[in-house]
């Protein structure tokens, strides 16, 4: 058993440490509208190289960015990385590119970030590489990513203890996206935290929430 301490700063960016090593995802640009904070960390995790998602050079202490699929699972010690190969878009990354999906375990937790993913549905392929996902973190801004209404499809295939949106509009933020609000209708009960939570391996819930979290800003 083990706890993850887990920060959301907005848009799609997330950093998630425990007591052996700490890591971020998806560090936005200047001008997503969001402050970037002082931080550091071990490993980067890049999803795609947009700007609203590939500031890795902000982050402080970076011993290694990983922005590629690997042959091989990625190990920084006793964290293990897999990449599943997506695109951004529904015509095979001819609009706006690839997008990595990234799965992530450590102290005892699964976690599956979905980046700017843009597919009408999850290959087979996909499903097998992030399933058994404990926290799923999806986009539901649409526009330039799958709909609300799709993500919410997604994530009830996938059934994870956790979900949790990102990548939509908020006062903050300046991108041409849509809020989370139709996105957080499909779901009865939906938990609404702050920007740092710790999960812990034996307190997730035994059936799926939603966890909104408040952008830090």
């Amino acid at each position: 058993m083990g706890y993850v301490n887990f920060t959301y700063y907005g848009h799609s960016m997330f950093h998630a440490e425990d007591a052996r090593i700490n890591l971020v995802i998806d560090p936005f640009g200047e001008t997503v509208g969001y402050d970037f904070p002082a931080l550091e960390a071990n490993l980067v995790l890049v999803s795609h190289n947009h700007f609203d998602h590939n500031n890795a050079e902000m982050v402080k202490g970076v011993r290694h960015v990983l922005n590629k699929i690997e042959p091989f699972p990625f190990l920084m010690g006793s964290v293990r990385i897999v990449g599943c190969s997506s695109y951004h878009d529904d015509y095979q990354g001819r609009d706006r590119g690839d997008n990595i999906i990234f799965k992530w375990k450590m102290s005892g937790l699964t976690f599956v970030h979905m980046g700017d993913y843009g597919e009408a549905g999850l290959s087979l392929e996909q499903a097998e590489c992030i399933a058994g996902a404990d926290v799923l973190m999806i986009p539901v801004g649409g526009v330039s990513t799958i709909s609300c209404k799709k993500a919410y499809e997604i994530a009830e295939a996938l059934n994870p203890s956790i979900v949790i949106p990102m990548h939509y509009k908020t006062n903050c933020c300046k991108m041409d996206i849509n809020d989370a609000e139709e996105f957080v209708s499909f779901f009865n009960n939906p938990v609404f935290h702050p920007s740092t939570i710790t999960i812990s391996s034996d307190k997730i819930p035994d059936e799926t929430e939603l966890w909104v979290l408040e952008p830090l800003h």
